[in-house]
């Protein structure tokens, strides 16, 4: 009897731990990425949403694909709120539009699958798209500040010491 109550006691936190569905899903996307990369050291990609579903879903379970890899996609602590991030090398991030797959339990299982068996994972639906616009990170001036002031240095130093020279001569 223990036995059966401790496999009741599972099931029921197995189906409570299972995102609700999600039909018509209605989206309010934020993101931000890296811009500078003089003070970083990867390019970092955050996607914010907000979720409504049609049915009022709100514990909706989210995983993102960005160009085949996938990444777990957090709830915040407001209702229908959700974040996604991953970091690339600067020299890999490059600049142009990223878009990110947003897939539920039952078709994110589904694009595992194919890609276990190495089929067509373009098949596999989404349950909505957020395109992230990259522009690139700054990498700095061509010249840094440092040599700008060294040869400024060495002008106005020429230019005393001529200057001091055709006065005593």
């Amino acid at each position: 009897m223990a036995v059966l109550a401790l496999l009741a006691g599972l099931l029921a936190v197995a189906l409570g731990a299972a995102g609700e569905p999600c039909p018509e899903p209605a989206i309010v996307p934020s993101y931000y990425t890296t811009s500078d990369a003089v003070i970083s050291s990867e390019s970092v990609f955050v996607v914010e949403i907000s979720l409504a579903c049609k049915n009022g879903a709100q514990n909706v379970a989210l995983y993102a694909d960005v160009n085949g890899k996938q990444f777990p996609v957090t709830r915040g602590q407001d209702v229908g709120r959700y974040q996604v991030s991953w970091s690339l090398e600067h020299r890999s991030a490059q600049s142009g539009t990223y878009e990110v797959k947003f897939f539920d339990e039952e078709s994110y299982s589904a694009l595992r699958k194919a890609q276990r068996n190495n089929e067509d994972v373009s098949r596999i639906r989404p349950l909505f798209t957020v395109n992230v616009d990259h522009r690139g990170a700054w990498n700095g001036p061509w010249v840094s500040t440092e040599v700008v002031a060294a040869a400024i240095g060495l002008v106005v130093y020429y230019l005393a010491f001529s200057t001091k020279s055709s006065i005593q001569a």
